[in-house]
C-alpha cells in the first residue's frame, strides 16, 4: 500500500477539512514520498484544475484515466444528432409518455413537455405507477390510444409484455431507455440503458484513478442494490479498475436508495475502513452532507466521486467540500429521446454506436474548478432546442 498522509491545506470553510485541497495533494506526514512511477508513491489528490504534484505509482495507467475524465469535461459545441428529419414533424403526431410517479419521471416530464411544446406534436402523459398492475392497466389504455410512438422511461417491459406486442404489431414506435434489458425484448439499448451504463461505469473506475493521480490503491463502490444500472456500473467499475490499475482493491457496500441518511452511512464505512483512498457511486447524493459529517468524524479520506450530481452537489463542489461530481442534462436527454421517436416514426433512427460520445452529450463531470458555472442547473448545449427545431423542421 502506498504511504498515507493527512490533509495539511484547509479552506475558510467550517467543512473545509473534507474538501479537496486547492494545492491538489496531501502533505504533512512522517514517511517520505518517492519519486512519481516509484514503488512507494505518496496519496496524492488532484489539484480542482486536474493536477498533480505526485505519482503515479509503477503499473497506473494513469495518463488514460486522467484523458477519460478530462474528455467528460469538455463543454459540448453541438447536437450528438445532426442530419434533419426528412419530413417537418407533423401537428397531428401524438406521443405517450409513460410516467411511473416518481420525483425524477416528474423532472423527466417537464423536460419532455418542453421538448413536445418545441415541436408542436400532442404529448400524452399516461401516469403508470411502479407496481405491475397499475403498469399492465396503464399500458392497456395506451393500446387504446394508438399513439404515434411510446416513450418508456425507466419502466420495465417485463410488466407489460403483452401490450409491448400489441403496440409493435400496431406500428408504434417505441423508446425504452434507462433500462438495461432492451435486448430482451428485441428493443433497442438507449439512453441510460446497457451500453450507457458500461460507459458510466468506466468513467468511475477512470475517477478513481485519475482523482487520487494514480496513487490510490484502496477504493470502494457504494452500490445501490434497488436499482439494476448500478449493478452493471459496478461490474463495468470493477472491469475497468482491473485494466487501469491491476494491483487496486475495490470493495462493494451497499446503500438503499431509500436510506435516510446515507451519508452517515458512509462516514461509519470509512471509519471502519481507514485505508481508503477514495470512494465511487452512482448516486452523488449520498454525498450531500457528508463533508460536515466526515469532519465531525474527525475523517481525513471522505473524498468520492458521485454520478448523477443533484444541485445541493454542484453546490458543494463550488464551495470545494467535495472532489468531484457527474452532472446529468435532463432537458437534454428528454430532446435527444424525443427526437429517437421522431426518428423511429419517420423511419430512418440508426442505433447509437459510439456510446462515450452519448454519454458526453447529456453529462459533464464536475469538479470546484467548473461547479461554479453550473449553479443555476446543469446545461450540456445552451443552443439546444433551437439546434432541434432546426434538425424537426420547425
Amino acid at each position: 500500500m502506498q504511504r498515507r498522509t493527512t490533509a495539511a491545506l484547509r479552506t475558510a470553510s467550517l467543512l473545509a477539512a473534507v474538501s479537496l485541497l486547492a494545492a491538489g495533494c496531501s502533505s504533512g506526514g512522517t514517511d517520505s514520498t518517492t519519486a512519481a512511477g516509484g514503488g512507494d508513491v505518496e496519496l496524492t489528490y488532484q489539484s480542482p484544475d486536474g493536477e498533480c504534484a505526485a505519482g503515479p505509482r509503477d503499473g497506473v495507467d494513469y495518463e488514460t484515466a486522467d484523458a477519460l475524465i478530462k474528455s467528460f469535461q469538455q463543454p459540448s459545441e453541438g447536437l450528438l444528432q445532426t442530419e434533419p428529419l426528412p419530413e417537418p414533424v407533423g401537428a397531428d403526431t401524438t406521443i405517450a409518455f409513460l410516467n411511473n410517479d416518481t420525483a425524477v419521471a416528474g423532472i423527466m416530464y417537464q423536460s419532455i413537455q418542453a421538448a413536445a411544446d418545441a415541436a408542436g406534436i400532442n404529448l400524452v402523459n399516461i401516469s403508470t405507477g411502479t407496481d405491475a398492475q397499475s403498469i399492465n392497466s396503464a399500458l392497456n389504455s395506451v393500446v387504446e390510444l394508438d399513439p404515434d410512438a411510446v416513450i418508456s422511461v425507466a419502466i420495465d417491459a417485463t410488466f407489460y409484455q403483452d401490450q409491448l406486442t400489441e403496440l409493435e404489431n400496431n406500428g408504434v414506435a417505441i423508446v425504452y431507455s434507462s433500462q438495461p434489458n432492451a435486448e430482451d425484448f428485441g428493443l433497442d439499448d438507449s439512453l441510460g440503458g446497457l451500453n450507457g451504463s458500461l460507459v458510466n461505469g468506466k468513467v468511475l473506475a477512470a475517477g478513481a484513478v485519475a482523482f487520487t493521480c494514480g496513487t490510490g490503491d484502496e477504493f470502494v463502490f457504494y452500490n445501490i442494490p434497488e436499482l439494476g444500472f448500478s449493478a452493471i456500473q459496478l461490474e463495468s467499475t470493477q472491469e475497468y479498475l482491473a485494466e487501469l490499475c491491476p494491483d487496486c482493491t475495490l470493495r462493494v457496500v451497499d446503500i438503499s436508495i431509500a436510506d435516510p441518511s446515507p451519508a452517515d452511512k458512509i462516514v461509519s464505512d470509512l471509519q471502519s475502513h481507514p485505508e481508503t483512498d477514495y470512494f465511487v457511486t452512482p448516486a452523488d447524493q449520498f454525498q450531500v452532507g457528508l463533508a460536515e459529517k466526515a469532519q465531525l468524524a474527525g475523517l481525513t479520506n471522505a473524498y468520492g466521486f458521485g454520478q448523477s450530481s443533484l444541485p445541493p452537489n454542484v453546490q458543494q463542489l463550488a464551495d470545494g467540500l467535495q472532489s468531484a461530481g457527474f452532472a446529468v442534462d435532463l432537458n437534454m436527454y428528454m430532446y435527444l429521446t424525443l427526437d429517437e421517436a421522431f426518428r423511429k416514426i419517420q423511419g430512418v433512427y440508426e442505433p447509437y454506436s459510439d456510446w462515450e460520445a452519448v454519454n458526453r452529450s447529456v453529462s459533464r463531470v464536475l469538479t470546484p474548478a467548473n461547479a461554479g458555472e453550473y449553479l443555476d442547473g446543469f446545461v450540456a448545449y445552451p443552443d439546444m432546442e433551437a439546434d432541434f427545431k432546426t434538425l424537426w423542421g420547425k
